[in-house]
């Protein structure tokens, strides 16, 4: 089981950077974003978000639905996968930008007033990613850093709620149309393959700051995951 996401970036050097934002997620088939490069590999993502008593409800669409109630810790695995421009201003230096689809899942059981079965949450944004990159050596292998902030936009969430003895309800969570703001930090490799081809690969920490005008909605959280980056040279 595994997805592939791709990039492809273009800095004033006539550099094509195709970056993959590769996560697995353990309810997701294999996807692929590109037909030009596969890229393919399990590479898991995690995020952990503290809900504070809350209630999601999503809409009914005529059906009788139940809330969604989240309560503590929970833990969620998913992918994300887009384009960005990447842009190199000093020797080892460089900033991007672009913008990403994210989604992560999250699954728990129905509350026992529901009866048995499990209810899934698959969260969506679209993610503006502004990043500083840095290489410190011309070697064929560099420690490669990243650092920066992304701003999400939420978009419209999947909810899935399975019943035993009643058929599969697929329902949509409306969000609050607000920028969510995160903090970014990347260290890992870069390895030149040979003059055309770059690979670097990044163990990444994303933490959560909080959405605007939503103090009173406030949910901790933080994801780690690992960027792959194939870059082309011509």
């Amino acid at each position: 089981m595994y997805l592939s996401g791709c990039q492809l970036t273009l800095c004033h050097e006539q550099e094509f950077l195709f970056f993959a934002c590769l996560y697995a997620y353990s309810d997701c088939p294999i996807l692929g974003a590109a037909d030009s490069i596969h890229l393919g590999d399990t590479i898991p993502t995690l995020s952990r978000t503290y809900y504070n008593y809350r209630y999601l409800y999503p809409e009914s669409d005529g059906q009788v639905v139940e809330p969604v109630y989240l309560n503590g810790y929970r833990w969620s695995s998913g992918y994300s996968a887009g384009i960005s421009v990447l842009y190199n201003y000093a020797p080892g230096w460089s900033v991007s930008s672009g913008i990403w689809f994210q989604q992560l899942s999250l699954r728990q059981t129905r509350q026992p007033v529901a009866g048995p079965g499990s209810v899934s949450l698959h969260n969506r944004v679209i993610r503006f990613p502004l990043l500083l990159n840095y290489y410190s050596s011309t070697q064929r292998l560099s420690p490669y850093f990243s650092l920066g902030v992304f701003v999400d936009l939420p978009i419209t969430s999947r909810v899935v709620v399975t019943r035993d003895g009643e058929s599969t309800q697929y329902l949509r969570l409306k969000p609050t149309p607000r920028p969510i703001f995160h903090g970014f930090v990347g260290i890992g490799v870069r390895y030149k393959l040979n003059d055309r081809y770059t690979l670097m690969a990044q163990p990444a920490w994303v933490y959560k700051f909080g959405q605007l005008g939503g103090a009173t909605t406030y949910d901790t959280s933080f994801e780690l995951s690992i960027l792959t980056q194939l870059a082309y040279t011509f």
